[in-house]
């Protein structure tokens, strides 16, 4: 694990996530390790020019201003073939992005789901439920490719 004072976000991010340890806001795991930066999550993104969110009714906004009213079903993409979702509400602190790899899903409860990278050998719990998440996939890959 890196203490990181500059991350540039690309293909290999897995996830990113809210961190809140002594000067470290966000934590980044790659397919290289696990990262923190002193910048939080959505500064991160704003940095990446994941410029372009999908809501559920396909109107493309600007990510910068409407990541602070959420609004459902969020997918975020970018011309360099970065695409993310969020597990929750982005201003959530348990809202964990997950980026496009592949990766196996796996029941914990009904509002719990591991996320498996096997490729990686990366394992990661996320409160949402199997469902959501599934749905979240979907509606990646189907703007995505």
């Amino acid at each position: 694990m890196t203490n990181c004072g500059r991350i540039e976000i690309n293909r290999e991010l897995v996830l990113l996530e809210s961190w809140y340890e002594t000067g470290k806001r966000s934590r980044i795991t790659t397919t290289n390790g696990v990262y923190y930066s002193t910048e939080p999550p959505l500064a991160l993104i704003d940095k990446a020019h994941l410029m372009i969110a999908c809501t559920h009714n396909l109107r493309l906004k600007a990510t910068r201003h409407n990541l602070k009213s959420y609004e459902k079903h969020i997918v975020l993409y970018s011309k360099d073939g970065i695409s993310a979702y969020p597990t929750q509400s982005p201003s959530a602190f348990t809202c964990i992005w997950i980026f496009n790899h592949q990766y196996t899903m796996e029941f914990v409860s009904p509002t719990r789901t591991r996320i498996i990278y096997k490729q990686f050998g990366i394992f990661k719990e996320i409160d949402a439920s199997i469902h959501h998440l599934s749905k979240q996939r979907k509606r990646q890959r189907e703007l995505f490719f």
